[in-house]
Parts: structure tokens; C-alpha cells; sequence
């Protein structure tokens, strides 16, 4: 009777330890939720792209450009090392750039230390670029306490997104379903990613912010970088 009841205490503490460890889950729920509500009622579009640079990049510089349209985007420390130029040129343009990390490893599927190293290495090899409290995209969308008191520790800004575009699923939905939500929601944080990867998901990101863009002016979105937002 004894063994069994240490056995179920110890799984409760266990269960708890692990909510703890995850809890930041809970609050990028409230955040985020917050975050749409705010879109919503001021009728905002946030263009934000993960994973970058790439060759795909200055293709998507040039639409925005086209559209009078700054966005977001969230940078790879190890892919900042072969682009620099397009940092630059990003800079340049008058768009946000945060940090995503510099190996893109997931928070929850790794050892605490290894996450935090990735933040810090992300923000090192970002800083001629942005402050070392620069806005942050965990990759994956996953923190876990350690990453949370990194980021707290840098009063960086955290975001996360509203819509997800689907660009990484298997089968990728159709723009216009894309949009339609864009415009159910009456505003959002659109994630996309400029890593270049086949021809069909950089046509996929290509034709998506240009019927965004196109959306946006149709319906009176105003279309802002996150450092714009004041929540």
C-alpha cells in the first residue's frame, strides 16, 4: 500500500514538474490571444517570414517593395553568416528583422542548456543587426521555462503568430483559403518562411503575400511590422 501510494505521489510531483516546465505554452496562449484581438479591432496584417535569409528573400524585398509594404522577419544565425548582404538590404528597406535562433532547435525536444546556447548564438551572430533585446520567434513555436528566463533575462519581445499559412505542411492549403481566414479574422500575424526550398512552396510564399498585400488594400488592412505594435 505504502509502495503504491510513493509511486502516485511521485507521479504527481512528476506531472507537475512537467507542467511547470511547460508552461509558457499557457502563456503564449493568453498573449497570442490577446495579440488577435488587438489585430482584429485596428484591422492589421503582419507579414512575418521565419528561417531566413535565403535566395528566396530578396524575390519577396522586391514585392514588398512594389506594395509600398514592410514586414517581419525572423532570422537563422547560420544562415545570417551567407547572406549577409540581404540583412543589409532588409535593414536598408525599413523592415524588422528578430531573432529565431541560430540552429533552429526545438525547445522541447532538447536539453535546456543546448536551447539557451542556440538563443545566445542567434543573438551574437545577429548584432550588427539588432539590439541584444531584439524581438524573438522560438523555433517551432515551443519555449519551455529555461528558454522563457533566457528571453526574459535579454526584455526581449516575444511573438508568435495567428494564422499559420501551412507553407510546411505536407500538402499545402490554397491561397485563397489562406486570405479567406486573413479576412474572417479581420486581421492577424501571418506566418510564413523564406527558406528556399522547392520551386512550389517559394511560389506558394510569393503568391500568398501578394494576395495578402492585395487583401489588404482591398479591405483597408493596415499592413505593419511587429515593431510597430505597441502590445
Amino acid at each position: 500500500m505504502r509502495t503504491t501510494m510513493t509511486a502516485a505521489v511521485a507521479a504527481m510531483i512528476g506531472l507537475a514538474g512537467s507542467a511547470a516546465y511547460f508552461s509558457p505554452w499557457l502563456w503564449r496562449l493568453y498573449q497570442m490571444n490577446r495579440v488577435r484581438h488587438e489585430m482584429a479591432t485596428k484591422r492589421i496584417l503582419a507579414l512575418t517570414y521565419d528561417d531566413g535569409p535565403s535566395t528566396l528573400t530578396p524575390q519577396l524585398l522586391d514585392l514588398l517593395r512594389r506594395h509600398s509594404a514592410r514586414a517581419t522577419f525572423f532570422m537563422l544565425g547560420r544562415h545570417v553568416l551567407q547572406h549577409a548582404d540581404i540583412v543589409d538590404r532588409v535593414i536598408k528597406e525599413g523592415h524588422d528583422v528578430g531573432c529565431h535562433t541560430d540552429q533552429h532547435l526545438n525547445a522541447w525536444k532538447k536539453l535546456p542548456w543546448e536551447t539557451v546556447n542556440d538563443i545566445d548564438a542567434g543573438y551574437e551572430r545577429l548584432s550588427p543587426w539588432i539590439k541584444t533585446n531584439g524581438s524573438f520567434r522560438p523555433p517551432h513555436g515551443k519555449m519551455t521555462l529555461p528558454t522563457y528566463w533566457a528571453i526574459r533575462r535579454r526584455k526581449a519581445p516575444v511573438w508568435w503568430w495567428t494564422i499559420d499559412s501551412g507553407d510546411t505542411k505536407d500538402v499545402l492549403p490554397s491561397v485563397r483559403q489562406v486570405a479567406d481566414r486573413l479576412r474572417s479574422e479581420g486581421g492577424g500575424v501571418v506566418l510564413m518562411h523564406d527558406l528556399d526550398r522547392t520551386p512550389s512552396r517559394n511560389e506558394f510564399v510569393l503568391g500568398l503575400t501578394s494576395e495578402l498585400l492585395g487583401l489588404a488594400k482591398r479591405e483597408s488592412f493596415q499592413v505593419k511590422p511587429l515593431r510597430e505594435l505597441s502590445w
